[in-house]
């Protein structure tokens, strides 16, 4: 069938007040406009291609709000770069990861300009990719387990989400100490509501105290991450100031406390999983040791 750019335009406003994510349109329009004669795959309707193609022109944002299998970010000093984590990453037939790949730089000698020729913020960036692995597989792989558990978790990926995306341009960082919060916060009350606590127990503000809860998931479900987990938790602001006043962080700090919450959000899934990318790293030649420079 024929259709033009004003087909394409209503269905896009069809799609926003049904909440269609921006990365799903362009396959759906596909689908819509061709009906019966939509056909990928080898021998398939090439109109598929050029229905995508002229929605990613049109809405560029559709592409770039791709989630893969979880959003977080990778640091380099202060400046921070998204990170999206691949779809269906396996072992990789034991190859190293390349990880420049996953933060969309063009070849690996940009990625090394990026980390500024530096070994520790290229090795602190792989652990970072571990990290965001370990969350967003291993919590698909609890997500039918406990229902509860699940949606705190997911609350804390949508958190790191929003972080990741608003950081590298962010002028002021006050604005990001919430969600910063929020993803330690939620992560911690999800382990714990996994391993059997009462959700409705973490009411009031004694949910916020986030030392004892860090502390509470090392009694109840210790891991090698104990630590460095208790660390990254004690340099967070107080929760509840910090919605009022400015925390007072520099830029430099902010960035790492995201980094940081990362981490603890990986560490309260991986106690949990099978999945555990990060103890791969952290044995063996470089990237390892990891480096706790977040805290």
């Amino acid at each position: 069938m024929s259709w033009t750019i004003e087909d394409l335009r209503k269905l896009d406003l069809k799609y926003a007040k049904e909440g269609v994510h921006m990365h799903q349109r362009p396959f759906r329009a596909a689908t819509e406009l061709l009906g019966p004669a939509f056909s990928i795959g080898a021998g398939g309707n090439p109109e598929v291609k050029k229905i995508i193609d002229a929605y990613a022109a049109m809405l560029p944002e559709a592409s770039a709000s791709w989630p893969g299998m979880g959003i977080g970010l990778a640091i380099s000093v202060d400046q921070v770069r998204k990170m999206v984590a691949p779809v269906n990453f396996g072992n990789n037939g034991g190859r190293p990861v390349e990880v420049w790949r996953h933060l969309g730089f063009q070849s690996q000698e940009e990625w090394w300009h990026w980390c500024r020729e530096d070994p520790n913020v290229a090795a602190e960036a792989h652990f970072a990719f571990a990290d965001l692995c370990d969350f967003t597989y291993g919590l698909d792989d609890l997500r039918e387990s406990r229902p509860k558990a699940t949606t705190l978790w997911r609350m804390a990926a949508s958190n790191l989400g929003d972080t990741a995306n608003a950081l590298p341009t962010l002028f002021s960082v006050d604005s990001v100490i919430q969600p910063i919060c929020l993803v330690g916060e939620l992560s911690l009350k999800a382990a714990l509501v996994f391993n059997g606590a009462d959700p409705y127990e973490f009411r009031g503000r004694k949910g916020h105290e986030l030392v004892r809860l860090a502390e509470r998931v090392s009694i109840e479900i210790s891991h090698r991450d104990d630590t460095l987990v208790q660390a990254v938790i004690a340099k967070l602001p107080p929760y509840v100031d910090s919605r009022y006043e400015p925390a007072g962080l520099t830029r430099f700090e902010v960035v790492r406390l995201a980094l940081g919450v990362q981490f603890v959000a990986a560490s309260t899934v991986r106690r949990l999983s099978k999945r555990d990318l990060a103890a791969q790293m952290e044995v063996g030649s470089w990237p390892a040791p990891r480096r706790p420079s977040f805290v």
